[in-house]
């Protein structure tokens, strides 16, 4: 076996599951309600996930896709495989492509476990490309509530994304048996020569992007917004009068001062804070980049962001949406609120406030240790005052007492002779 077909092999054996990129888990920033939708939507939850981030075993995975459209940070990348067979229908020669789930009797294009398994991002591309038909017949009878409730969702995004009238040209959804049905085209001898040879050219591109070193963590996780930001750049670059898009993008407000918190808790890198030669700084996010998750609202502790705004796009390349005069920090030239009066941030001004607590602690302290000292010297001193008194006075009390020993001597002799006589 050659080295080339080794690294596909094992290439091929490692990239059969989605992948998670735990650093950008919704449950690993601000929140206040932990989020469980890969757990919950997966058919085999608690086979392979021991809590939403972090996986027990991959086997029972059958490479659906839920997890990877319900996922609302973008942390679980899709696998190459599943971007292939996902975008696969936008490569062929047919004008519509339809799409159902295992359980429809109809003939589809592409099927899935569930249509909700098909991110959004992921039917916008395949729409700017062919008219996307959604087989919904077995969808009255399916009794999974959770991934109605998500293709209710990713169908409303799809209609604010590209717009009611162009969401209804571009999508046809079919509820009966009957509506859009599904015909496939009829090749020539040469024409199915070139569809295999171009399959064969496709499958070699993919083959060689899966191998390792090839595909970063970083690119792994954007693989469809990439897809379809390039879609939308092909058409903006051929159409007289561009489309717009619908993309939700983080609402700044007059409070924001470019502090950078929204900035550092993005881990997917689409905001950027830019300093103008004017003085001014700019805010400028990358729309395929953000997956709207809303860490950088729930970030934000200064009501500098107001949630998410759906802003009108012709591109979903870096566009700046604010602009502020950045006020800095005396102490440490951070950005600061403007409207601060001491003109330093809230850490200089704890740092300040600490310094000269201790300050006040240590004079405090010195203060205490003279006044013991003192206090220490003058009982000392009491003390000196009050022995040398009562030398003084026991000095005084044998010098009283001198003379009256000597006359009881003088006394004593006569007696003492008398007695002796």
């Amino acid at each position: 076996m050659s080295i080339f077909t080794r690294y596909a092999m094992d290439a091929l054996m490692k990239t059969t599951h989605p992948e998670i990129n735990r650093k950008q888990c919704w449950n690993l920033h601000p929140h206040r309600t932990p989020c469980t939708a890969c757990k919950d939507i997966c058919p085999y939850g608690e086979e392979i996930f021991t809590r939403p981030n972090l996986v027990k075993d991959w086997d029972p995975c059958t490479d659906c896709g839920l997890c990877v459209s319900v996922c609302r940070s973008g942390c679980i990348a899709p696998s190459p495989e599943q971007v292939q067979r996902d975008t696969a229908p936008a490569d062929n020669d047919n004008d519509t492509v339809w799409i159902g789930c295992e359980k429809s009797t109809r003939k589809n294009t592409l099927v899935r476990s569930c249509v909700s398994a098909l991110s959004w991002e992921a039917l916008a591309y395949l729409a700017l490309n062919k008219k996307v038909v959604l087989d919904l017949t077995p969808c009255g009878e399916c009794e999974n509530d959770i991934c109605a409730e998500h293709l209710r969702k990713e169908l409303t995004r799809l209609v604010e994304f590209f717009g009611q009238p162009l969401f209804e040209a571009r999508f046809t959804l079919a509820y009966e048996q009957d509506e859009a049905p599904f015909h496939n085209k009829e090749y020539s001898r040469r024409e199915m020569m070139e569809q295999v040879t171009a399959g064969s050219k496709a499958g070699t591109k993919q083959l060689l992007r899966m191998l390792p070193g090839l595909r970063s963590d970083d690119e792994s996780a954007v693989d469809f917004r990439l897809m379809l930001h390039q879609r939308t750049k092909q058409l903006k670059a051929v159409s007289k009068t561009p489309l717009k898009y619908g993309y939700h993008l983080p609402n700044f407000t007059e409070k924001c001062f470019a502090c950078g918190r929204c900035e550092k808790a993005c881990r997917a890198g689409a905001i950027k804070f830019e300093d103008l030669p004017d003085g001014q700084t700019r805010a400028v996010i990358t729309p395929w980049k953000c997956s709207e998750c809303g860490v950088c609202v729930a970030t934000c502790s200064n009501g500098g962001l107001d949630g998410l705004k759906l802003r009108q796009l012709t591109t979903l390349g870096p566009v700046s949406v604010y602009k502020c005069t950045k006020t800095l920090c005396s102490e440490c030239g951070k950005p600061i609120a403007p409207g601060c009066k001491d003109g330093i941030c809230s850490v200089c001004r704890i740092k300040i406030r600490t310094k000269k607590r201790q300050e006040e602690a240590v004079a405090k302290a010195k203060e205490r240790q003279a006044e013991r000292e003192a206090k220490r010297a003058a009982e000392e001193a009491a003390k000196a005052l009050a022995e040398e008194v009562k030398a003084e006075e026991t000095a005084a009390a044998e010098t009283a007492a001198a003379p009256a020993a000597a006359e009881t001597a003088q006394t004593a002799e006569p007696i003492a002779n008398i007695v002796k006589e």
